[in-house]
């Protein structure tokens, strides 16, 4: 019995300094692929290829994609080499962080520009940063608990250590956008998460694993990297939303003013009140094709539901009708000034036909943007739904409005040097100042998005108040103009709206009460009442 005894505690001490041995042996540093890695070296040249093999996927980094893309990976070789590198069937040869700081060695020369090598060796980096960290807090008792996910490098950037039950985010690291070959200001950074389960294991998803000629469902830990593709997509859902509630604003105010306009303001001057009912049927139009492009096109862009990069004709053809319905409120006020300068400038002259401002404010638009659609077709230009610009090709679109709004100032500046140089204080006379302040109020109302055209700025890429203040102030403006509309020629027209509703309104009071509202109309009823 005691030989038996001794023999026990023998075998048990010999398993107890096992798990001792291999608990120390054990490396700490973690990583999405499944090795035990030995030293900080090994781990740092696995996770380097592992960052060199996700930019191989991707045209933009490289010279010679169709080489690059060929390249296979194997990790964890062996004793002696850390990473075996295979670019022909061929060819391979071991890597090493090392190789990246050598500028003649040929991974480096298929590098379009150091932009992208910089990326590349600020994963490297940051992954041995990771592993160094990891290795600080592999005694840490509550860290490397079971109920904790354990700190990780998950092929793109680190992972504390965190509780059950929690989503942990991060700002989304510089190597995830270098498909698009830019570097985020901290204004177009998004953030990226990773879930935490309840039972102490980082979310997995499962995924098809292809090994040969055969495939599988596998199972793998997942990060939230979705935001990451598309920076400042945070800030511009945002300013989408505040667009679209002052479109529906601005849509309903222009609704009710060409009604009001249509019912009382067609009396007194009809070619200038059709102008403005034309004006106005374009804003409305505008605006809901405006909408329909912010809900359907804009917002599930932003929201990571898109279909542009899909490039579905019925997503182009919103694009263009759109953009000709914005250009139609530039041809109608264009008319409007026209209008006024003859009015005031030339007011004993015949006047040009409606059908002329017709063809103006209707057919130049599509005239125009049938060009535009042209050039669109083109194969380089043909793509995420007609949203990106075409460079220089895009002032087809944009050259017209400015040219409208320089001609428009010439007209008005000539009108208000005649209105001041005459003494007339007539109705029509008021008429025409009012309009002609209504008109110039318009200019700069629809020509601050096309000042910031010719001088472009992105506001993502400055992070101060002041830019972000005037980026919402532009999409205001944009979003208002009809309401801005329907007030000056509905809403605020003394002479015109006001006026005939009160009449209306006295008209209405005198025949429910009998009783006449004025002294004239007491005068008149009693000599109808003497003859």
């Amino acid at each position: 019995m005691l030989k038996c005894s001794i023999s026990i505690q023998i075998v048990f001490g010999l398993v107890v300094q096992f798990v001792q041995l291999n608990q120390i042996e054990r490396f700490p540093c973690q990583s999405n692929l499944p090795y035990d890695f030995r030293n900080i070296d090994r781990f740092t040249d696995n996770m380097c290829a592992q960052c060199l093999w996700y930019m191989a996927g991707s045209e933009a980094p490289w010279n010679n994609f169709e080489m690059v893309h060929q390249w296979t990976m194997s990790y964890n070789y062996s004793d002696t080499i850390n990473v075996m590198l295979c670019q022909q069937h061929d060819k391979c040869n071991p890597f090493t962080f090392e190789h990246l700081l050598d500028t003649n060695h040929s991974i480096v020369k298929e590098f379009k520009s150091t932009y992208y090598l910089d990326l590349l060796m600020d994963c490297c980096e940051n992954a041995r940063q990771c592993c160094h960290d990891m290795i600080g807090k592999a005694d840490d008792p509550i860290l490397q608990s079971e109920k904790h996910c354990p700190t990780k490098w998950d092929g793109f950037m680190c992972w504390d250590s965190a509780k059950p039950g929690t989503i942990n985010s991060r700002t989304c690291p510089r190597m995830t956008y270098f498909p698009l070959g830019l570097k985020p200001t901290p204004c177009r950074n998004e953030m990226a998460h990773k879930e935490c389960w309840t039972n102490g294991t980082w979310a997995m998803i499962w995924k098809l694993n292809v090994m040969g000629n055969s495939t599988r469902m596998v199972q793998d830990e997942w990060t939230n990297y979705h935001l990451c593709s598309t920076p400042g997509a945070s800030h511009k859902l945002r300013f989408t939303r505040v667009s679209i509630a002052f479109y529906f604003l601005s849509l309903a105010l222009t609704v009710v003013g060409l009604i009001l306009l249509i019912k009382y303001g067609m009396k007194k001057q009809p070619t200038l009140s059709y102008i403005h009912v034309n004006f106005l049927t374009s804003l409305i139009i505008s605006s809901v094709l405006s909408l329909c492009v912010l809900f359907f096109i804009k917002e599930k862009h932003y929201l990571l539901n898109s279909m542009v990069d899909k490039n579905p004709v019925w997503c182009r053809v919103l694009v263009v009708v759109q953009k000709t319905a914005q250009l139609t409120n530039y041809c109608w006020m264009l008319n409007e000034g026209i209008v006024l300068w003859q009015m005031i400038v030339l007011p004993f002259r015949k006047w040009a036909k409606m059908k002329i401002f017709l063809i103006i404010g209707w057919g130049f638009p599509i005239l125009v943007m049938s060009g535009y659609t042209f050039v669109r077709f083109k194969d380089t230009f043909n793509n995420n739904c007609w949203t990106k610009s075409m460079g220089y090709w895009e002032l087809i679109y944009h050259l017209p409005p400015t040219f409208f709004i320089m001609i428009n100032v010439i007209l008005l500046m000539s009108v208000v040097y005649i209105l001041f140089k005459k003494l007339s204080s007539s109705n029509d006379d008021q008429h025409m100042r009012s309009s002609v302040r209504a008109s110039l109020i318009l200019v700069p109302v629809f020509g601050l998005q096309y000042i910031f055209y010719f001088v472009p700025f992105d506001p993502f890429e400055s992070c101060t108040t002041f830019v972000f203040i005037g980026k919402y102030a532009l999409l205001v403006t944009e979003a208002s103009q009809g309401a801005i509309v329907a007030m000056i020629f509905c809403f605020f027209n003394k002479e015109v709206i006001q006026h005939n509703i009160k009449s209306k309104y006295k008209k209405r009071n005198y025949f429910r009460s009998g009783t006449p509202t004025n002294t004239t109309e007491q005068i008149g009823l009693s000599r109808r009442t003497n003859t």
